[in-house]
């Protein structure tokens, strides 16, 4: 690896300029300590003035004189968010004046990244500045590339507040600055390119830069069993109109928690299909026979209403009860997302009943019809749609979430050898793959957006793992972990630190290990719940401490707040097992919630998803018993 150089000019590379450094007034010293060949700490000491300072004064800004050919602000910007028809902030500039993000904003403090030809280069503010920062990018000089760190904590020209939404007013952190010094510090990362897209040293620097000694606490399986299942059984469960099922969560009406059943989904939000199985395991593990009873009666409630002859699935039970057998509506888009929890849970309900005695023949079928409809509709260039109405027609045709049914096609490969599952999840996988490799994002994941996004790619990287394991192929290997590296840039390197003046504050909340939605919505949630398994995989798999450590940090961050039964937010007591979706890490609001606080909606999908990692490692640790025991017999 060549050395990189830095003097008063910048950062070289061998005899080639890389980046000049600048971007400040008044009298100021820097500091430039290497610590390895590649990472630099940056330390900028100003003199105050007698007066207080300007609070333009005060960054730190590297210029890139090559042309960039890919720029990212993780979590916020990927290369201008130019895909998708959401309203979220697109390019470098808000008219005439570059985006300016509070540092908070982002997984990273104030991080950059930007790729030339010669170097992949990243910056973020140090976690222990003594004021907040914030970051921006612009075009400067023709093809010059600016990556500027600005401190105290600003937003502008305008504030993105909400999905879609603005304030028109910058913000401007308060801060008395006056006399004497103030020191800021900065990390930059530089490292010549391989191949596109190359910030996977960045995010990994910047994990270990911002390690936190203090852990948190943890609940033990069995405590984070106990509590789901009594959300569960006790909050999310009815039966209603020929349903048996979940809601797919609670909503505070003002005095008191009621459910939410105007969408009633196989998936994605409502999870009845996951949750389903969850209490077939609780009667495997208790012989508890309401568990079964209900676990039975959601099931056999879809087997029978959802089926279509052409092997599609109707994945909101809502619409059933609304339109019958009228199933030529358009209300009803049946989306991949939700196909694929249907062939998964079914596969896995049958298989685990069958080990009880009991015969659901009807689900693994059910789980093969989709695959086939799958099969039977994958367009040429080998994608899947996102969405099919009920006769088979397509209603959305593009995202890599479509990714979603070529993992599922793996399943029902592993379940019933057929070639042309296998055939038809390759070309899915190499043709969202593809895609990912050209533009560096994935887009379309969450169903009520469409946007570069987190959410998407979580089956992109399944999907690799899944044909790793089936086919032996390293190939997969490599391009699990590259699309791994994409779903490291949502997630949280570091502990945002609120004040007591917020919620967040009080309630003693810690980013880190959190996972941001899509660059359309600016918060936090547990969906990174989903890669959890295949991080501890790749983990294994490539020899990588790292990503198990990202799966448990995931892990550790999913259950914070996650009430007993006592807790009180807002004056509102939260129910036993329950846990708000979103956290309002930034300067961000929803209809209920404020800035740096909690989205009052206690959903469905994140219990479901820890009660299905558990069960998980239950069966994994079940089956690595049973051959020890056979290896000592």
């Amino acid at each position: 690896m060549s050395a990189f150089l830095w003097n008063k000019e910048g950062i070289f590379l061998g005899e080639r300029l890389i980046a000049r450094v600048g971007g400040a007034r008044g009298r100021y010293e820097d500091h430039l300590a290497c610590t390895e060949n590649t990472v630099w700490k940056w330390t900028r000491t100003f003199q105050i003035g007698e007066d207080k300072e300007s609070w333009e004064d005060f960054t730190m800004e590297m210029v890139l004189p090559d042309e960039v050919e890919f720029y990212m602000i993780p979590g916020i910007n990927y290369n201008g968010n130019f895909w998708g028809d959401g309203k979220e902030p697109k390019g470098l500039l808000d008219g005439e004046k570059p985006w300016r993000f509070a540092g908070h904003r982002s997984g990273i403090p104030a991080g950059m990244f930007a790729q030339t030809t010669y170097t992949a280069i990243g910056i973020f503010a140090g976690p222990e500045n003594p004021v907040g920062s914030s970051m921006e990018m612009e075009q400067v000089e023709g093809k010059g590339f600016c990556m500027r760190l600005r401190f105290p904590e600003q937003e502008g020209p305008r504030v993105y507040c909400a999905r879609d939404r603005y304030e028109e007013e910058p913000y401007r952190e308060s801060v008395w600055m006056q006399g004497g010094r103030i020191t800021f510090s900065a990390w930059i990362v530089v490292k010549e390119p391989e191949g596109s897209y190359d910030y996977a040293m960045f995010l990994h620097k910047a994990w270990q830069l911002c390690e936190e000694k203090k852990q948190l606490p943890l609940l033990t399986g069995q405590e984070v069993w106990s509590l789901g299942m009594d959300f569960v059984k006790n909050r999310l469960y009815f039966e209603e109109n020929q349903f048996a099922g979940f809601c797919m969560g609670l909503t505070w009406n003002g005095e008191r928690w009621e459910q939410k059943r105007d969408y009633l989904e196989i998936g994605w939000v409502g999870q009845n299909a996951s949750l389903a199985v969850s209490l077939l395991y609780e009667y495997a593990f208790c012989k508890e026979e309401e568990a079964l009873r209900r676990g039975l009666a959601v099931l056999d409630c879809w087997s029978k209403a959802a089926v279509l002859p052409n092997g599609l699935f109707r994945c909101r039970f809502d619409r059933i009860q609304k339109w019958g057998d009228e199933v030529g509506n358009k209300e009803e888009r049946n989306d991949a997302a939700n196909l694929y929890s249907a062939v998964v849970e079914l596969l896995e309900a049958y298989h685990l009943l069958e080990t009880l005695g009991i015969e659901r023949e009807v689900y693994r079928r059910t789980a093969l019809g989709i695959c086939t409809f799958a099969v039977e509709h994958q367009q040429e260039n080998g994608s899947f749609a996102k969405a099919w109405y009920n006769d088979g027609t397509i209603s959305d045709a593009e995202g890599t979430v479509g990714c979603y049914l070529a993992e599922a096609l793996c399943a029902g490969f592993r379940e019933c050898k057929k070639k042309e599952f296998l055939e038809a999840a390759v070309a899915g996988f190499t043709c969202y793959y593809r895609e990912f490799e050209r533009y560096g994002y994935t887009t379309a994941g969450a169903l009520d957006t469409y946007c570069v996004d987190k959410e998407s790619a979580i089956p992109l990287c399944r999907c690799a793992l899944e044909l790793f394991e089936i086919t032996g192929e390293t190939e997969y290997l490599r391009k699990a972990e590259k699309v791994s590296g994409y779903l490291a840039t949502w997630q949280y390197h570091y502990n945002v630190p609120y004040g007591s003046h917020t919620l967040l504050g009080q309630m003693g909340y810690q980013t880190r290990g959190g996972t941001a939605v899509s660059v359309q919505h600016h918060h936090i949630d547990c969906y990174g719940l989903e890669l959890c398994e295949a991080w501890e995989k790749l983990s294994v798999y490539t020899g990588k401490e790292i990503w198990s450590a990202r799966a448990q940090a995931i892990w550790a961050n999913s259950l914070q707040n996650i009430s007993d039964g006592k807790v009180l937010i807002k004056g509102q007591r939260r129910p036993r097992g329950s846990q708000d979706e979103g956290i309002l890490q930034t300067r961000w609001h929803t209809k209920k919630g404020e800035y740096f606080g909690v989205s009052e909606w206690l959903v469905a999908w994140n219990t479901a998803f820890r009660l299905k990692l558990l069960r998980k490692d239950f069966m994994v640790k079940k089956r690595q018993k049973s051959k020890e025991e056979k290896r000592i017999s």
